[in-house]
């Protein structure tokens, strides 16, 4: 069982990967991409914390959507 002092530095981390994960779920979900890279980077958001959102929110920074 672990104990108090550890769920004081883990409950955090949790909190910010979830946090994390749904803006960058946000972001991907407004972009127009093809279905493969759609679903790849939801995996890769979704299974690689912190790195994965992370990695999504700057491409979609450098790549910006195209203008309609």
């Amino acid at each position: 069982m672990l104990s108090v002092g550890v769920w004081v530095i883990v409950a955090p981390l949790i909190a910010a990967q979830y946090i994390l994960a749904v803006v960058g779920l946000i972001a991907l979900s407004r972009r127009e991409l093809a279905k493969k890279s759609y679903v790849i980077w939801n995996i890769v958001i979704l299974l690689v914390f912190f790195a994965g959102s992370i990695a999504f929110l700057i491409y979609n920074k450098i790549r910006p959507r195209p203008k309609k």
